[in-house]
């Protein structure tokens, strides 16, 4: 169905397709319900590995912090020009994301031994030791797992949505 306007001549169909529009508005709210909920995900986990030496808070924080990076992907997606711009601004918070996991396990390990090891412990240069080669392997972990994640989501959001260009080479 056209969507006529009205000009000197009379009516005249308009060039943009109220269904493709509909169905651009569609394919937006799928890429900002779908890559909202990976960014949401990967928000969620950052959140909760951060703030996880403390487990009174952390639950509801992780929580929260996934709700609020799923609003924040679907108002991405909504703002987006295109469903395929949507998905690239997307995957490529969602790389943003996965790079940052382990610089959260870095802080989940200064704060678990800032406060869970016992100073005045007979051994505390051993529960010390244990944390800090505790939290190297969670941030080593969350780095190999971070990188790979983050490669995968920057090479898709590189590729998807982009504005094609042709170049031509004179010789």
């Amino acid at each position: 169905m056209l969507a006529f306007e009205r000009s000197s001549r009379g009516a005249a169909p308009v060039s943009k397709d109220v269904s493709a529009q509909i169905q651009e508005t569609i394919m937006k709210i799928i890429a900002g319900l779908l890559g909202g909920f990976i960014l949401a995900v990967l928000g969620a986990i950052l959140v909760t590995t951060t703030f996880a030496a403390s487990p009174e808070k952390v639950g509801s924080w992780g929580a929260i912090a996934f709700l609020i990076f799923w609003v924040i992907g679907i108002a991405v997606a909504l703002r987006a020009k295109s469903a395929a711009k949507a998905w690239r601004r997307l995957l490529l918070s969602s790389a943003v994301l996965s790079f940052l996991a382990p610089i959260s396990a870095i802080i989940y390990t200064g704060s678990f031994m800032a406060t869970q090891v016992d100073t005045a412990s007979e051994y505390a240069g051993a529960q010390a030791a244990g944390a800090a080669i505790g939290g190297g392997l969670i941030s080593g972990f969350m780095g190999f797992v971070g990188f790979f994640l983050g490669v995968v989501f920057l090479i898709i959001g590189l590729l998807v949505g982009r504005d094609k260009q042709v170049v031509y080479v004179e010789r």
